[in-house]
Parts: C-alpha cells; structure tokens; sequence
C-alpha cells in the first residue's frame, strides 16, 4: 500500500490532502488567539513540501475552516465567516516561495539558513496578523450579546505574538524531521532512543517541567510567572547541551505547559508581558542552539581539516619519496655511462698519457664513482628497492654504522610490516636514519641496536620503531664526534633533526615519540599508524562564521 503512494503522483496528492486535514482537525480546538498551532501547522507544511503540493494545502484546509466558522455565524456576523473561510495559507506562499528562493533559505538539501528562517516566521506572523485585524473590526454581533466582542489596539500585538509562538511551537519539530540523517526507519528510530538528547530530555528535562507545571497549578496568581519563567531553565541548559534540536524539543515540551494553562484575553496587560517573554526567550534559545550547533560542526570542519592535511602531508612525503628514487635511478644510469666514458677516454689516451697521471686520472674516476654511489644510496638505498624496508634497515644503516665503528643489530618482529603503505615504509626509514644519526651523536656508544615491530589493533595497522644505544665506546673529540656525525647523516641522506622535529614527524602518522636516558642507555621510541583512508573533499561549501546553519 504504501509503495503505491508512493509510485502513484495523485495519490500522493490525496494523501497529502487527508493527513493534513487530520493533522488541522486535531490542532484546531487547541489554537487561540495567544497560542495560532494552526499557523505552526501551515508554515511547516510550505516549507516541507514541494511547490507542486501546495494547492493540495490550500484545498484540505478550506473544508475545516468552514466548519468551524460556520458555528461562529450567529455570533460574528456573515462578513467575518465569508472572510475567514478564505484559507490563509494563501497569504503565507509569497512569502515562503520569497524566502526560499530569494533568500536561499534551503542552501543545500540537509541545511537551512537559520537568519532566513527567521526572517520566514516574522514576515509570516506579520501578514496573518495584517489579514485577520480588518475580519475582528468588521465584527457584527446580534443585539442583546452578553459579554460583547470589542476590539482592543493591544490586540493588534497580542495576534501577532500568538502566532509568532505557535509557528515556533510546530515548525522546530518539523525541521528536525526534516533534517534528520537519511537512515531506515528501524535505524532511525533505533538512533533517536540511544541518543544521549533522549536520555537527558526523559530523565531531566520532562521530570523538572512536571514538576514546574504541577507548581504552577498550585500556587498563586503572583507566583505563576516567576514559575513560568523558570520553565524555560532546563531548556535552556538542555541547549548548551545539543544544539538547536534540544531546543526545537524543550521549547515545544515548555510552551505546552506554559501556554495551555494561561487564558487568552485581549485586554489582559500580564497575558501580553508573558506572550512576550515567551516569544523571546523561544528566539534567544533557538539563536543559541543554532551558535552551539554551529560552533560544533566548525569544529568537526576544523578536525576534518587538520586530518585532511596530514594525509596531505603524508601524500607530500611520500611524492617527495618517489622523486628521490627516481632521481636516484636516473643518477645510477648516469654514473654507469659516465663511467663507461672515461674509461673509454683513459684507454684511448693511454699511450700519451705518463703513468702517474694515468694512476691519478683512475683514481679520480674512482672517487667520483664513490661519490656517486654514495649520493645514491643517501637518496634511496639499493637495498631498499631489491629487499624493501627490512633490507634497508638491516644493510644500509648498519653498513653506515660499521664505518663509523659502532656495532649494530636489527630486530624484526610482529607481523603485517608487508601490508603497511608504501607511503608509511618510507616514513619508517627516514625516521630510522634520524634517530640513529641522533643516538650516534648523543653519546659514543659501543653498540646501536634497531627494533621494528608491527601489529593490527581495532581495525588499524601500526608500527613501533625501538633504537637504543648502549655500552660507552672510548670518548673522541668533539670536533671529530661532530664530523663522524654529519658524514654518517651524508651517508644516511639525514637532516640531524631536534628530538621535537622527530616527534611531529612521527605526529604526522598519529603517532608518538618517547626517549628514554640512563647513565649507560640511551633509547627513542616511535610509534606510527597506518592511516588508510582517503581524502575526501568537503560535501558542502562552508558557511561563512557570521552565519547561522540549522543543520
């Protein structure tokens, strides 16, 4: 039944028709001149249904009003019930239709603009109220009427904040609906009744309103608006709380208790000061509840933002890791040819050239050959193309620090290291060479040892790296230990990064570096995650920070 609906564009249409006039036939008796639910009803229905519905609105609500103004004849006179027969939705379509599109009160399909919204309401208040004072002046009644209807300028105020509090005591409701997270109905609702807003407004908020109201019944003329006032407290921190939903939902929970025990008289000064400080405090809670959802989704921007320039750092990186190689690729092939040619060159002038100068045109070509194939293993070490990272680890810094006479020992442990990115391989390995250029250059250590492991915890990949010096070597200089130093950072393609720079190295992989110092040990440990996700660009154009989104 319901896909038919669904399928079937008139019947849509009639089913549109017939939960809206359920929806008038039920907020009708409870609709006053302080308290217009039905205005409430009307412009929730504009501005959550299509264009294409709307005449469909104005049809369904003629019906009721003709049968309620029909028993109201006899004693507002035939001019009054001709012009209230009149559907004022009517009046309120410029006005949405305006708001919507000159507006953009719908900027995108989950967001509304919060200052147009406002702006919905009070024009919408404005024009009812406009439309209804010319029926109230032309109001005849028969002679002999106890308790005759005369119209009152104050009246004037108190039509429009009646409707202004009714639109605000329906339509939140309504956008929450309208905005809610596109989820199945078992999921939905499933959602709602975990929900810690649930929870604290069963448990906090509905218990203090009973009592408030019961209070309320209870005492006096004189206390009932300090009591009044004080209903608005629980929203009120409900709504620092979670937004503009707590507020759309205690709001509506508080004008129940407060606006069905108050009696609508126009002439009544107390009636009007308590429509007033309603419809401001309904106002100053909903422009709360808009900031603090605003400030909420800013900074779940500002978290998306920060994590989507780490991944691009990350992505940087390892771009900037790939160039090495290949330039280190391309520097290899050239130093093959380059040698090629000068040995080609030595040989053909070999008869011409004196022997010492034959010797130390070799050795030059040696050395440059050296310094090549330096520079290439600094860039992107051999090893680490043929055996990977496990390989690098192992040859080329413990070759470096042989050179250097520092006994090394690799560690390989854990499982996964094959399935980590590439780009975090190449972050393992620059980090290693840095620390170990560092632990080299903090004491000199007789022995350097080099742990790896990894691992796969709550669905995430990670790695922690150990390097650890230990055992005192025989004290050198320090100019000679700050030569060995940077000939060891050359050989490793190092930058002699602080402790502090290792550390946001290591942050860039929502990670962590520690150091640990004893008089005979020396140790830093790193420890990085594989972050596998992409990056993802934002769904919706931020709003600009003076702007205020329901969303």
């Amino acid at each position: 039944m319901l896909k038919s609906i669904v399928g079937d564009k008139w019947l849509r249409q009639v089913a549109v028709f017939a939960a809206y006039c359920a929806a008038y036939m039920v907020l009708r008796p409870w609709s006053n001149g302080i308290w217009g639910l039905t205005d409430g009803l009307r412009l929730s229905a504009l501005l959550l249904l299509p264009y294409r519905y709307w005449p469909t609105l104005a049809l369904a609500e003629i019906g009721p009003l003709i049968y309620y103004n029909h028993a109201d004849q006899a004693q507002l006179g035939l001019t009054w019930v001709i012009g209230n027969c009149i559907p004022p939705i009517l009046y309120a379509m410029p006005v949405v239709a305006w708001c919507r599109r000159g507006l953009a009160l719908f900027p995108a399909r989950h967001v509304i603009r919060a200052k147009a919204l406002l702006i919905c309401v009070v024009v919408s208040a404005v024009v009812w109220t406009v439309t209804t004072v010319p029926l109230l002046l032309v109001v005849v009644q028969p002679p002999g009427t106890p308790h005759p209807y005369h119209f009152h300028s104050m009246q004037i105020l108190q039509l429009f904040l009646g409707r202004y509090t009714g639109i605000l005591t329906i339509l939140p409701m309504a956008l929450v609906f309208k905005l809610r997270k596109p989820q199945h109905g078992h999921a939905h609702m499933l959602a709602v009744v975990k929900s810690s807003l649930t929870l604290e407004f069963l448990a906090l908020l509905l218990p203090a309103l009973i009592l408030l109201y019961w209070l309320n019944l209870q005492a006096s003329a004189d206390i009932r608006p300090v009591i009044r006032m004080a209903m608005f407290l629980p929203t009120a921190w409900l709504t620092t709380r979670h937004g503009w939903r707590a507020a759309a939902l205690g709001t509506t929970a508080t004008l129940i208790c407060i606006v069905s025990d108050m009696a609508s008289r126009a002439d009544n000064l107390d009636v009007l000061g308590m429509q007033a400080f309603i419809a401001f405090s309904v106002t100053c809670l909903f422009a709360l509840g808009s900031r603090s959802t605003a400030e909420d989704t800013a900074g779940e921007q500002e978290h998306m933002d920060a994590k989507t320039a780490i991944k691009l750092a990350q992505q940087g990186m390892y771009f900037c890791e790939l160039r090495m190689r290949q330039a280190s690729q391309t520097l290899e092939q050239v130093s093959g040819t380059l040698q090629l040619t000068q040995a080609r060159l030595l040989n053909r002038f070999k008869n011409v050239l004196l022997f010492t100068e034959d010797q130390s045109y070799y050795k030059q070509m040696a050395a440059t050959q050296i310094q090549v194939h330096q520079a290439v293993e600094s860039m992107h070490p051999t090893a680490w193309r043929e055996g990977g990272l496990p390989a690098a680890l192992r040859e080329t810094i413990g070759l470096a620090l042989e050179e250097a006479g520092v006994a090394y020992r690799f560690e390989l442990k854990g499982r996964g290291l094959s399935r980590l990115s590439r780009g975090l391989h190449a972050a393992i390995y620059r980090l290693a060479c840095e620390v170990v250029v560092y632990v080299f250059a903090w004491q000199a250590w007789s022995t350097i040892t080099v742990s790896l492991r990894g691992g796969f915890t709550h669905g995430q990949r990670w790695v922690t790296l150990r390097i650890q010096g230990y055992g005192r070597a025989e004290a050198a200089l320090p100019m000679h230990r700050k030569e060995e130093s940077q000939y060891l950072a050359a050989k490793l393609g190092a930058n002699s990064l602080s402790v502090m720079a290792m550390r946001d190295y290591a942050r860039l992989y929502n990670g962590e570096l520690h150091t640990y110092n004893e008089p005979h040990t020396f140790r830093i440990t790193a420890l990085m995650h594989d972050v596998s996700q992409q990056v993802q660009g934002s769904h919706a154009t931020t709003p600009a920070p003076l702007e205020l989104y329901l969303r």
